[in-house]
């Protein structure tokens, strides 16, 4: 689902989270974790274990990137500040607070992230090295850089998802496809991966919560994936 699109002061710049961001010079976000750094207390530093980079496209071609980490804090998980995306080749950043970010669980380990960071105007993300920097309200921060490189062009066609009189059917040339269900309120709930690519919706055992679908199709080799735009769950009875 679309997120708003919510400004923020950083440093005295403004950026756009999430959904937008906008061109901003690495000067300033060095200067930012200099600061932090200046005043932070002696506590336990975040960990960032692991980072996630993948190609996300969306309908029309549109790029957009699933950036997830998966982290830890001895203080608690209250005390992370904010998340991190870096490109210096091309001096672009973005940066997620836990109003932004999506808290997933798996395994008994906690990721955050988004699936929805956007270039300006839907251009094309810059290929290379990024850095995801992960900053704690002390100011500790710790980094990792994470390399990415997919396709220029997607090699599969854009996955489709419809049904009608309670049954579903997706085409999709992704060898993995899970559907994602929204509450009311736009949040993701639910995830459900697919054993067929045809069925009767109530099989997805979906919950009552549940007021729309799309189809996320992934290919986990090649890190890229497509999220289709939700349909309503009345549509498809």
């Amino acid at each position: 689902m679309s997120l708003k699109v919510t400004p923020f002061v950083l440093n005295g710049q403004e950026i756009y989270t999430v959904l937008k961001m906008k061109r901003t010079f690495l000067a300033a976000a060095s200067l930012l974790v200099a600061c932090a750094l200046l005043f932070s207390c002696s506590h336990a530093a975040p960990r960032l274990d692991s980072v996630s980079l993948r190609l996300v496209y969306r309908a029309a071609g549109v790029e957009r990137l699933s950036f997830f980490a998966l982290v830890a804090d001895e203080d608690g998980f209250l005390d992370l500040d904010a998340l991190h995306l870096l490109n210096n080749s091309s001096q672009l950043y973005w940066s997620l607070s836990a109003k932004d970010w999506l808290k997933v669980e798996r395994t008994g380990e906690t990721w955050i992230g988004s699936h929805t960071i956007a270039m300006a105007d839907d251009a094309k993300f810059p290929r290379g090295a990024y850095r995801a920097v992960l900053v704690d309200k002390g100011g500790d921060r710790i980094e990792r850089t994470v390399a990415f490189d997919p396709p220029l062009a997607s090699a599969r066609r854009f996955p489709s998802l419809s049904g009608t009189k309670g049954r579903y059917r997706v085409i999709s040339e992704y060898p993995k496809n899970v559907i994602v269900g929204y509450d009311s309120s736009g949040a993701q709930s639910r995830t459900v991966q697919l054993k067929a690519k045809e069925g009767l919706l109530s099989e997805l055992e979906l919950g009552p919560a549940i007021q729309s679908i799309a189809l996320w199709a992934e290919d986990e080799e090649s890190r890229v994936a497509a999220l289709t735009d939700p349909v309503s769950i009345k549509a498809l009875y």
